[in-house]
């Protein structure tokens, strides 16, 4: 489970239809949620934080949430969190290499 997101520098980059290997997995990875019935999207999403309280430098990392087909979704049980990028531009690089890989039903490949 995880904290509410940074919604001040969150970015919601796409919905993705969810495959069935990668359901798959997130049924197994989330044994707590009442219903999974009503997801069947991937919210693929850009999450900055402070590095520092109160300083303008964030880090960044890609975030892969359950969705409802109107863009509603799961903050607590992401699929996928990546590590932190330095580089907003690194970053913005790998949410493409994620939003492909979901496309093609292999999130399970790095979501572990």
């Amino acid at each position: 489970m995880r904290d509410m997101p940074n919604f001040g520098e969150f970015y919601p980059k796409s919905l993705v239809p969810i495959k069935n290997d990668d359901l798959l997995i997130f049924l197994e990875k989330v044994t707590d949620i009442d219903s999974c019935d009503h997801f069947s999207h991937w919210l693929i999403a850009l999450e900055g934080k402070e590095m520092n309280l109160g300083e303008d430098f964030y880090h960044w990392q890609i975030v892969v949430f359950p969705a409802e087909l109107n863009g509603g979704f799961d903050y607590k049980y992401p699929l996928y969190v990546s590590s932190f990028f330095l580089s907003i531009d690194e970053a913005l690089e790998y949410i493409t290499e994620v939003e492909k890989i979901a496309k093609d039903g292999q999130l399970f490949t790095i979501a572990g």
